[in-house]
Formats: structure tokens, C-alpha cells, sequence
């Protein structure tokens, strides 16, 4: 019984594999006069694929138990679809509430994610807010000197670098022959 001990569980499994492929008869074709060894296919070990994280799943805060959230409100300022001249100075409010229970310090970010800049920076400080409050974001953007539609979107990250809440965009349409 000792030597039971020493085998393990997947030669045990590959043996049972190997003892089935063969009583199934699977064989390759040979050629004629070749001799009859039978070598039954590898089994091998794959891994599962391991769950990624909801990217847009509020996300807890490092400095403790509490979760991370944004709710986007409305657009303050440039409707979707509005159409500017080009080369039009831009500045666009979205509001916003912190609807997580974490305050939101000089260490969060919102970050452009998709999308044009339209001359705007990468990366700029979130407004601070405490859990519950509302808060205007506020971005200035140069309208594109050619006639098109132009979309830039915005995510809120925390002190850990993860992005949280809605995410928000500027939707614009240059046109020089129309303005509104």
C-alpha cells in the first residue's frame, strides 16, 4: 500500500485517460506493412481563465472599507450635438455627485479615455467632495479647425489609479456655415 502513496493523483487521472482513449479503438491510419504500435494522444492540463474585474464597478477606496462612486448628473454647459465654429474656445461643465461614502482628496483624477483631447490635458484633479455632495467638473476644449463630429470621454480614478463612477464625454460638430 505504500507505493499507492507515491503515485499521484494525475498520473492516476492520466492513466484512467490513457486505459479509455485506448478501449475506444481510436487509431491513426498506417501505412500497410508498418508495425501496429498504438501511441493514444497527450492529454494536457489547461488553465481556467481567470474572471477579469468590472472596470465600471465601483471600486473601494485604499485608505479604507468604504466605495467609490460618481453619478453623473447633467450637462451644465454645451448640449450634445452643439455645433461650433472651428477653432472655437470650448468650456464645457458636466455635474456630478459623489454618490460612493469615500471622500474624494487632492489624489483623485479624471483622466480623458477615448476620443479627441480637442487641446485639452490628459489628466486633471477631481473636484474634492465628500459622500452625497455635487460638484461642477469644468474642462476647456479648442474646437478642431475641420468640419466633423468630435467626441471626447472622461472616467474619474481614485488615489489607486482605478477608474470609478460614470463616465462622462463632450460631444461636438464643427461646422463653419452653421452656429447656433
Amino acid at each position: 500500500m505504500g507505493i499507492w502513496k507515491k503515485v499521484s493523483t494525475g498520473m492516476i487521472w492520466g492513466a484512467a485517460a490513457l486505459a479509455a482513449l485506448g478501449a475506444s479503438g481510436c487509431k491513426m491510419p498506417m501505412r500497410e506493412g508498418s508495425p501496429s504500435l498504438f501511441i493514444p494522444p497527450t492529454l494536457v492540463a489547461t488553465a481556467f481563465r481567470t474572471p477579469t474585474p468590472d472596470l465600471f464597478q465601483a471600486t473601494p477606496d485604499p485608505r479604507g472599507n468604504c466605495v467609490n462612486d460618481l453619478l453623473f448628473l447633467e450637462d451644465l454647459t454645451v448640449p450634445d450635438g452643439t455645433v461650433v465654429q472651428p477653432g472655437e474656445e470650448i468650456v464645457k461643465r458636466w455635474k456630478v455627485r459623489n454618490s460612493g461614502d469615500c471622500d474624494w482628496n487632492s489624489r483623485y483624477s479624471l483622466r480623458y479615455i477615448a476620443g479627441d483631447l480637442m487641446g485639452a490635458k490628459e489628466r486633471y484633479k477631481l473636484i474634492q467632495l465628500q459622500p452625497g455632495e455635487e460638484g461642477t467638473i469644468e474642462i476647456t476644449f479648442t474646437a478642431p479647425e475641420y468640419v466633423g463630429g468630435y467626441y471626447s470621454g472622461w472616467q474619474a480614478y481614485n488615489a489607486k489609479n482605478e477608474p470609478f463612477g460614470n463616465d462622462f464625454y463632450l460631444e461636438i460638430y464643427v461646422n463653419p456655415q452653421l452656429s447656433y
